[in-house]
């Protein structure tokens, strides 16, 4: 098992990984070499991990002698990465994320692999200017057969207050995209914290979709890193230990095998920081400050001398030496057993221009303490004067002043917004304009919105259009909305299409309709389709034929309509449709109506036709089941067993087939990291009921035993449904001791739709116990209900503690409900200063009936201590100190 695990130290010869072979895979998908001069260098030729951010190791003895690196033991994420680079080097492009906390080996594992890839491959790591401009100037010259380096790629894709991260996704999905420049192969990593943002779906009602490109990127992509080194994990690091000192080191001191970040020097950077001067320890905290609430990771000098001054107290500030900055920084930069400073200097490469004013950067083990440990903090008035003092990159701005707003720092914000404005960039004059209005000055609000509107900003365009369209000014509405949609905004042409519409303009509504649909807004096609239904103008088949422009999803849909009507025929023919676009959903819903009405060989027939369609896998597994319960009900077990397994196997290879060709998002997020495992193993449990059904209880306890705890999820579902409640519970407290405490949480809420309130608390109560925060929420709504006050108080203070922002609201009720007045006070501007600031305003509007003080903090804001702001303007937002 060691030798398995134990991949190289540092020097890499032949190109093997986890013991495959890719050297026989050298030319791309088209077989072809390009002569343009490309991007990046040849693999086979670096040396320097360092130089691609690869976290230094601790020093060896000096005694002893060997690679810089430490020896690698490769762990369970190294395998699936590994698949990932054997797709790219057999000629397709790909994406793999590797997600994690910082120093848990996420670029080490990145490292190891590419070496692994033929000798003709690059690899391009984008960095200068900045990294996401790196991107946007630099992608057009990436040639196949390279690596595009992305460490650390919120840099690249998180950029608050710029649309600049998903102009760079969607370069990149134009890269994985384009046949001529296959294969591609694009690896990154990610702290939890940003990959969430980046994934999930937008919340329910929002106007826009700010991370649309980037998730379309990456969801499906991510593979988990974890923290620690457990069971094997260690057994194979034991072994390697042998031959290098530094992993003897850290199996004996690491704690918590928590082993790479040993290997880091984080415990002593810890140590360090915790352990420094005032001053110094000022410089950190003014790095972390501006981390987590937006700014790139190069932070110049100047900045980060006037910030620091900020967070020292008079007395500290009146005892530090003359040479306290030259002191602060020496002690900071300096190396911890080996590996980087605390704040360290960023230089630029050979060959490369600098990158501007003297720039420094936070060791990411410190990053990570700072987003966790300073998160309900706001940054002191010194902070924010430096960076209107002394920033000048216009995305760090917009980001620091986003990070104001939502703190409710709202003459911080404007003074923000209004030096990015003063530097040219216009998304600060459509900030500043929203901020305005935000706070009812819709005057001022309207002139920055026609500045920026002029100035060629879609969204300002939008708002304008929007309200002319309110003043019944259509023309000109259909004017603004025209233009941003030429700037760029696709849901303007939806607005745009409807104008045409009620104006009687039919054809051009209907071409604008089209449009958007081509650039990704169903929502025209959609809603025109729907419109002309109800108008008898138009004939019967109207609907349909514009939604088969819109595409099989909404076929499908319209199918689902014509099914609830109790229209089975017209269903089931729009369903065949869709299935022939490529949505097959659809005809198992009809299949299972069919089947509910005892037409058990329709159903049959049409279960049959959407196994057959490539679009199986948009409904998982499901119509494959379906079938083989009426085959095993018509005495047919062998195609039965033959069905469950097939829909299993067919499910997952669909679907790592369409990772690889680009998969809707809708799709993408039902995956699970262990899917092959997962779906053989629902298999099996399938297998397993089937067998139980039959009265067969020794195959089918085999069945189980085989399955193990993969699709251990469906197998507590299925025994809860068959009314073995208690066996349903032992096998939900399996699942939460191994990490999962989801079903426990769905067997409470199952227990509260029958009414049985005691079970649902005791199965909320083991949930929470096993790290569910919902269900610790959850658990406070049961007990006040049971009129437990303090218990509800002390279960949601916890929720909210772990981080549940609803659980914040249902505690600021209940403090309500039980006259904590000044409670909820103290929760709400707690909330501000973690960046949400509902709860500090709507207080503020309930109060502010009858309190004057609660109406100009609701206007103008607060200050960073938390004090109302005197009243301003946007032209006297400058902070004072």
């Amino acid at each position: 098992m060691a030798q398995e695990n134990l991949i190289s130290g540092g020097t890499f010869n032949a190109p093997v990984f986890m013991g495959r072979d890719f050297s026989s895979v050298a030319l791309g998908a088209n077989g072809q070499d390009r002569m343009d001069v490309p991007s990046g260098q040849l693999i086979h030729q670096l040396r320097d991990a360092v130089a691609f951010e690869v976290h230094p190791a601790i020093d060896l003895p000096s005694e002893s002698d060997g690679p810089d690196l430490p020896l690698y033991v490769a762990r369970s994420h190294d395998s699936e990465l590994c698949a990932v680079v054997e797709r790219a080097a057999e000629g397709s492009s790909t994406v793999a994320m590797l997600v994690g906390g910082s120093a848990c080996g996420k670029t080490r594992a990145c490292w190891e692999a590419v070496h692994q890839l033929p000798e003709e491959w690059r690899l391009w790591h984008p960095i200068q200017p900045t990294r996401p401009g790196a991107v946007l100037d630099g992608i057009g010259s990436v040639q196949p057969r390279t690596v595009v380096w992305l460490n650390e790629a919120q840099h690249y894709l998180l950029t608050p207050g710029s649309d600049t991260g998903e102009r760079v996704a969607s370069a990149l999905r134009e890269l994985l995209r384009d046949p001529n420049r296959a294969p591609i192969l694009i690896l990154g990593t990610l702290w939890p914290e940003y990959w969430s943002p980046l994934t999930a779906p937008p919340n329910s009602g929002h106007p826009t979709d700010p991370h649309a490109q980037a998730r379309a990127l990456l969801t499906g992509t991510g593979i988990a890193v974890p923290d620690t080194f457990d069971g094997k994990d260690l057994d194979a690091l034991g072994t390697a230990a042998d031959a290098d000192p530094r992993l003897q080191k850290a199996l004996r001191n690491a704690q918590h095998g928590e082993i790479t970040q040993y290997l880091a020097g984080v415990p002593a950077l810890v140590e360090r920081y915790r352990t420094a001067s005032p001053g110094a320890k000022a410089f950190i905290h003014a790095a972390m400050d501006a981390r987590r609430l937006g700014h790139a990771e190069g932070l110049s000098l100047s900045f980060l001398e006037e910030a620091a001054i900020g967070y020292l107290t008079d007395q500290q500030f009146d005892s530090i030496s003359e040479n306290w900055l030259e002191e602060s920084l020496a002690y900071l930069a300096a190396p911890t057993r080996g590996a980087r400073g605390a704040l360290t200097r960023m230089r630029s490469r050979p060959g490369q221009t600098e990158p501007g004013p003297l720039c420094y950067r936070l060791a990411d083990y410190l990053d990570q303490i700072g987003q966790n440990e300073r998160r309900s903090l706001c940054p002191p008035q010194g902070f924010w004067n430096a960076a209107v003092n002394h920033l000048s990159a216009t995305d760090d701005l917009l980001a620091l002043g986003r990070a104001a707003e939502e703190r409710w720092r709202l003459r911080l914000a404007s003074a923000l917004y209004t030096k990015t404005a003063a530097l040219g960039q216009v998304q600060g004059l459509a900030a500043a304009a929203q901020l305005l209005d935000r706070v009812g000055e819709n005057a001022a609000a309207q002139q920055l919105f026609q500045q920026a509107a002029e100035a060629g900003h879609a969204g300002a365009m939008v708002r304008l259009a929007e309200e002319r369209a309110r003043a019944a000014d259509h023309e000109e509405a259909a004017r603004l909305y025209s233009a941003a949609a030429d700037a760029g905004d696709a849901a303007a042409l939806v607005a745009l299409c409807h104008i045409r519409e009620v104006a009687g303009q039919h054809q051009e509504a209907e071409r604008l309709a089209v449009q958007a649909s081509q650039r990704g807004e169903q929502k025209a096609l959609v809603t025109l389709a729907r419109g002309r239904s109800r108008n008898p103008d138009f004939p019967a088949t109207e609907e349909e034929r514009l939604l088969r422009l819109a595409g099989g999803k909404e076929v499908a849909q319209l199918a689902q309509r014509r099914l609830r009507a109790g229209d089975l025929v017209e269903a089931e023919r729009l369903a065949a449709e869709a299935a022939r676009m490529g949505s097959s959903g659809a005809l198992s819903r009809v299949a299972r109506a069919h089947r509910l009405a005892g037409n058990v060989k329709a159903a049959e027939q049409l279960y049959r036709q959407a196994i057959q369609s490539d679009a199986t896998v948009l409904a998982g597994s499901r119509p494959y089941e379906e079938l083989a319960r009426i085959r095993e009900e018509a005495g047919d077990l062998q195609e039965a067993e033959q069905l469950y397994r097939t829909g299993a196997e067919r499910s997952v290879t669909h679907i790592l087939r369409l990772l690889r060709d680009g998969t809707p998002s809708s799709v993408r997020k039902r995956l699970a990291e262990d899917l092959r495992h997962a779906a053989e193993g629902t298999a099996l449990l399938n297998m397993a009921l089937m067998r139980e059904r039959m009265g067969d209880e020794s195959e089918a306890e085999r069945l189980h035993r085989l399955a193990g705890d993969r699709g251990l999820r469906q197998l507590i579902t299925a025994r809860d449904d068959a009314g073995e409640w208690s066996e349903a519970e032992q096998l939900a407290l399996r699942a939460a001791a191994k990490g999962d405490p989801v079903p426990l949480r769905k067997l409470a809420e199952r227990r509260r739709k029958n009414g049985d309130m005691a079970a649902e608390k005791r199965l909320y109560q083991l949930a929470a116990d096993a790290g569910d925060t919902r269900s610790q929420r959850e658990l406070g709504r049961l007990l006040h209900d049971s009129g437990d006050d303090a218990g509800a108080k002390r279960a949601l203070k916890l929720a909210v503690n772990a981080g549940d922002r609803q659980a914040r609201h249902s505690l600021a009720q209940l403090y309500e409900t039980t006259g904590d007045t000044h409670l909820v006070e103290d929760l709400a501007r707690h909330a501000a200063n973690e960046g949400d600031a509902r709860l500090l305003t709507n207080l503020a509007r309930r109060r502010g009936r009858s309190a004057p003080g609660w109406q100009q903090l609701l206007r103008y804001g607060m200050e960073p201590d938390g004090s109302t702001s005197a009243p301003w303007t946007p032209e006297s937002t400058t902070p004072s100190r």
